[in-house]
């Protein structure tokens, strides 16, 4: 395989230039089909650009939604534990900010 870029002929099985370090094959990232350019499938005709936007902004929100729920069950954690100090008045008021929307 002749390299698009600075034209050094590579085997056919790499995946990069061995001169220039470009890419020479592509893997779709919803199909996995590869082919020797970027851009669209050629199999499914995902576009790589956006299918891995989206893939970017799912793993963002998941992480936040994790986070949420850390912050959520470490509050409770401290309610529960502040219960024999407090008498369970600090755990009444995180239920009754908890209703609220607090």
């Amino acid at each position: 395989m002749r390299c698009p870029q600075c034209g050094r002929e590579t085997p056919d099985t790499a995946s990069f230039c061995i001169r220039c370090h470009a890419t020479l094959r592509f893997v779709c990232p919803a199909c996995r089909h590869p082919q020797d350019h970027g851009g669209t499938c050629d199999a499914c005709g995902a576009d790589f650009e956006k299918y891995l936007e989206v893939l970017g902004t799912r793993m963002v929100e998941q992480a936040e939604a994790e986070r949420r729920r850390a912050r959520a069950r470490a509050s409770l954690l401290r309610q529960v534990l502040l219960l024999p100090l407090t008498g369970g008045l600090s755990l009444l008021k995180y239920f009754h900010d908890r209703m609220q929307g607090k």
